[in-house]
């Protein structure tokens, strides 16, 4: 009677571990992407905005090209990187979060956030800006459709200067139109 339960067990664990994908070769190809995505990468040394832009892709989904605008606008373009992005791999000018999950190590002496590595903190941005959306969505009670009503609502948490709104309107664009 055991033996008899124990198979009917294994046998629905198996048949419930099938259901969450379409079929095994979905989730195979599913990981292959994913490795293929990174695989030749140095994560200790910041990539040119194309490779970005296909790691950004793959990981934030439609919040890529924001991705992109801030990383140009907070840490330089390719080849001319501030030092807080090649030093503590920190591409977006990131606060160390005190309140949230994070993948930062620490913080420097004037609280900027420091990863392990540029990937880390392409991650820790997706968390940030899963947080954002969800804040916008409590408020406006719908999902926010673009980059520049995203933009527009992390205008003053993000960063409170005028000049970056402005210059990131403009680097949107820029972003959108060399990687549509």
């Amino acid at each position: 009677m055991k033996i008899i339960r124990y198979i009917f067990i294994s046998i629905l664990f198996i048949h419930t571990l099938d259901c969450k994908a379409a079929s095994h070769s979905d989730t195979a190809i599913r990981n292959i992407d994913t490795v293929d995505v990174l695989r030749g990468l140095d994560l200790k040394r910041v990539p040119a905005l194309d490779t970005l832009h296909r790691v950004a892709k793959k990981y934030l989904g439609k919040w890529a090209y924001l991705f992109l605008a801030i990383k140009i606008e907070e840490s330089g373009n390719n080849n001319h990187y501030s030092w807080l992005s090649v030093n503590h791999f920190n591409l977006v000018g990131m606060r160390f979060p005190r309140a949230r999950r994070t993948y930062a190590t620490g913080s420097t002496n004037t609280n900027y956030a420091i990863y392990r590595n540029w990937f880390e903190c392409m991650l820790d941005f997706k968390i940030y800006l899963e947080i954002v959306e969800r804040k916008y969505i409590e408020k406006n009670k719908k999902t926010p459709k673009t980059d520049l009503e995203m933009l527009n609502f992390m205008y003053n948490s993000f960063n409170h200067f005028a000049k970056w709104k402005k210059d990131m309107l403009i680097l949107i664009k820029y972003v959108r139109k060399k990687y549509k």
